[in-house]
């Protein structure tokens, strides 16, 4: 931009302009993670209407059609959550790599999510019966609750925990972290424990390690440019092995863990190519946003349930109902998520979703360094600032 001079007095010269320092390059967001992280929620929410409302309510002349949509949303499980911890653990990758100083904000945002929304469903489910849900019904399940997550509501408790251990283990060898916590992962399913979610919180730790230990690994996934008959390959061979999870002898949680690693490269290879088209763009929107949904979508499918609706039992319309249903309601349940916490932070219950903010200003006041000490991001083994490797958040805790 061109300034006005000011002419100088003849006697004294001007003295030469100070160099202009380059500015850092703001760096744009990657848009595949978040479509990633949209096209898993909403997996997510189909897969609990399927399960806690649309079974009950098909027709027996229908049953096929909700076998099939139960077969479908079973047949996403080695993909559904673990795609989402993997790129969980890519937004977090250079959070893992500072210091603990700087990591306490987005711990105990994690944490105190998860405390807020198992209170709320605590009374929610202490008044809905009906509902196939893991409950809290004593004070023994509640002290269980806050040390190893059994509700619905794991996922937040996992995000705060999976951190802690990313960043407890980081020193050693990655792959050896890794790969115990697959062999945990492979296990599981031999502790007895898969009817409740912490058989979910063992399941899922080695996908948030792999997301948060090779970042550069999904972010060359990512660009490469694979041809749609490959990815049609990859897909029926997905396929496949989902199909033996279920079908096959394995215990379930080896058999997940094997499908997971077809499933978990073609979410990211599909999210990648989506990710300019329209349907990305709606995709990164709500990928940008799963905190809402996530909390909110068994709120509403509460109060969806109690509504007297019916698919019929024969006939065209009762056909159509049947077929489209989890898609439509699925849709409404999306979109009653989005205004209800519109509304809830217009009525000021914003802390349902984020911390409050004196202890949020708190929190971030004791991350910052003191000021003099030179304290920057530690570079990871290639020597690289751990900052610059992946795109941070603009919020610690569960960012959306």
């Amino acid at each position: 931009m061109t300034s006005l001079a000011i002419p100088s007095a003849p006697s004294a010269p001007s003295a030469p302009a100070a160099p202009a320092l380059p500015s850092s390059p703001t760096r744009e967001r990657l848009r595949w993670p978040d479509v990633a992280k949209g096209a898993s929620i909403l997996l997510v929410v189909l897969h609990h209407l399927v399960v806690k409302d649309y079974l009950f309510l098909v027709a027996p002349a229908f049953t096929p059609i909700a076998d099939a949509w139960h077969g479908l949303s079973y047949g996403l499980k080695p993909v559904r959550m673990p795609l989402f911890f993997v790129v969980s653990g890519f937004f977090a990758a250079g959070a893992v790599a500072r210091p603990w100083r700087a990591s306490w904000r987005r711990i105990v945002s994690s944490y105190y999510l998860y405390l807020v929304w198992l209170t709320v469903f605590i009374g929610i489910y202490a008044v809905e019966r009906d509902l196939p849900a893991n409950r809290v019904t004593s004070v023994a399940d509640l002290l269980g609750e806050l040390v190893w997550a059994a509700s619905s509501m794991w996922f937040l408790y996992a995000l705060a925990v999976y951190f802690v251990i990313a960043k407890v283990f980081r020193p050693l060898p990655p792959v050896a972290v890794v790969a115990a916590a697959a062999v945990l992962a492979a296990s599981v399913s031999w502790l007895g424990i898969e009817e409740n979610n912490r058989f979910s919180v063992l399941l899922h730790l080695v996908y948030f390690l792999v997301g948060a230990y090779f970042p550069q690994f999904w972010r060359s996934l990512a660009v490469r440019r694979v041809s749609v008959p490959a990815l049609l390959a990859l897909t029926v061979a997905y396929s496949a092995a989902a199909a033996f999870v279920f079908a096959g002898p394995l215990p379930w949680s080896l058999g997940a863990v094997g499908a997971s690693v077809l499933g978990i490269p073609l979410g990211i290879l599909l999210a990648a190519r989506w990710a300019d088209s329209r349907v990305g763009e709606v995709l990164a929107w709500v990928g940008q946003r799963t905190l809402r949904v996530y909390v909110l979508h068994l709120v509403v499918l509460v109060a969806l349930v109690q509504l007297p609706i019916g698919l019929g039992e024969g006939g065209l319309v009762s056909l159509v109902a049947t077929a489209t249903y989890p898609i439509v309601m699925s849709g409404v349940i999306v979109a009653g998520c989005f205004g209800l916490h519109h509304v809830l932070v217009r009525l000021g219950a914003g802390w349902l979703f984020e911390l409050p903010r004196a202890l949020d200003r708190r929190l971030a006041a004791a991350a910052s360094p003191p000021v003099g000490t030179g304290d920057s991001a530690p570079a990871d083994r290639m020597g690289r600032a751990a900052s610059e490797k992946v795109p941070s958040q603009s919020r610690a805790g569960t960012a959306e």
